[in-house]
């Protein structure tokens, strides 16, 4: 990877929105569970199984 022009905020949250997406994705993958916040801030807990498959995220966007 070449270097990041730290100054560019698209791409910025662009590559921190790639990573997400694969993170939760693998996660998804594994059976492991992730931790989501609401509007209000309360923590829920999702179960892998109700973790959508990045393709269809991507999709809804």
């Amino acid at each position: 990877m070449d270097r990041i022009d730290f100054t560019d905020t698209d791409k910025i949250s662009q590559l921190f929105k790639q990573a997400v997406n694969k993170a939760v994705e693998t996660h998804r993958q594994k059976g492991e569970s992730i931790a989501v916040s609401d509007s209000q801030g309360k923590v829920k807990i999702v179960s892998a199984q109700e973790i959508p498959e990045l393709k269809k995220r991507l999709d809804r966007e």
